[in-house]
């Protein structure tokens, strides 16, 4: 099996920057800050977005929206959470209709996983820092 090359001390540190600020962004909306579980699943998520592992950055960010409850998942915008689970889904559930992404994706279409790793992303910090307006309008990712 060939293995994906580490990113450079460059793409990385890039996309360190562009985590940490929509992380910023998100968390600069006043809610509560989030719990410890939260915050140590968010480690991770970072580390797998830095190193661009695309598949596991949707998992994880998946996982991190459920382990914010129903009701968070609920006030996130229905078109934006459908679309992660169904990733999700795709990406750790076999289907009969193929693969949730194959190696030629792994060599070929990074930047289109990368693009769908930044919306998961913006979702788990939509949940994480969900911040409902008085009138109860929803969350949404990007």
């Amino acid at each position: 099996m060939e293995h994906l090359e580490r990113p450079d001390e460059v793409t990385w540190d890039e996309r360190r920057l562009w985590f940490e600020e929509t992380e910023g962004r998100y968390a600069a909306g006043g809610a509560e800050t989030p719990g410890e579980q939260a915050v140590a699943l968010m480690l991770d998520l970072q580390a797998v977005f830095c190193a661009g592992a695309w598949a596991a950055v949707v998992i994880l960010a998946a996982a991190i929206v459920d382990s914010q409850g129903r009701e968070t998942f609920l006030a996130l915008d229905k078109k934006e959470r459908d679309w992660l689970r169904r990733l999700r889904n795709s990406l750790v559930h076999l289907r009969d209709t193929g693969p949730g992404i194959t190696m030629q994706d792994q060599w070929t279409g990074r930047h289109r996983w990368e693009k769908k790793a930044r919306r998961a992303v913006e979702l788990a910090f939509a949940a994480l820092y969900r911040a409902l307006a008085e009138d109860g309008e929803t969350v949404s990712g990007s």
